[in-house]
């Protein structure tokens, strides 16, 4: 595998995305379940060298508990969404259709404009509330993408109405986004992979930021 796949998994079809990695590694952003990742990651011949969370709502992190026994691999997630990696109710955990909750504990927290290193691929995480506190932009060079959660979508924003959400924050970032001058492909946490620039172009909830 020479590119990042993304597969569309569990109740509310959530993009996990499975990053090729130094040494034969893989690195799996998002994942709502285990079995499809490590057949997968097999089939590849590969090995699962990191698990990276953009948030905290159970559709994004349903397979990592599994993915971690199995393979020891580490968890990076954000530290504004601690709680919700316990929380059922928190992570909105029922959304997943009957999908037993699992918690998770991170090996490592990440906080806004972090740098951190896995299996030799690059990420610079930006705080990006609204949806949740902890949501965040994580930026990777080295692929030219930035892995958007539930931040934006193409041609929508993530809704605001659960746990730590805001508008008024999502407002914020939001102008962040307009901001960012180079245009990133945007692989969002649901449907369709975008970037900056039709975004900015085409996205009512940007257009008047």
């Amino acid at each position: 595998m020479d590119k990042i796949m993304r597969l569309p998994l569990g109740a509310l079809a959530s993009n996990c995305y499975i990053i090729p990695a130094e040494g034969g590694k893989a690195i799996v952003v998002d994942p709502a379940s285990s079995g499809e990742v490590m057949a997968i990651i097999e089939t590849n011949d590969m090995e699962l060298g990191a698990i990276v969370i953009t948030h905290g709502h159970f559709d994004h992190f349903a397979g990592a508990a599994s993915l971690h026994a199995q393979t020891g691999a580490p968890i990076y997630a954000p530290d504004l969404d601690s709680e919700m990696f316990q929380s059922s109710d928190k992570s909105w955990a029922w959304f997943m259709g009957g999908v037993p909750f699992t918690p998770i504990t991170p090996t490592h927290l990440f906080g806004d404009g972090e740098e951190f290193t896995v299996c030799g691929t690059d990420f610079l995480a930006l705080n990006a509330p609204g949806h949740t506190a902890g949501s965040c932009l994580l930026i990777c060079d080295k692929h030219d993408c930035i892995f958007s959660g539930d931040v934006i979508f193409c041609g929508s924003v993530g809704r605001t109405d659960g746990y730590s959400g805001s508008a008024e924050r999502q407002h914020e970032t939001l102008r962040k986004i307009r901001r960012i001058e180079h245009n990133y492909k945007l692989f969002c946490g649901h449907g369709d992979t975008t970037d900056i620039d039709t975004e900015k172009r085409t996205n009512p909830y940007l257009l008047d930021m």
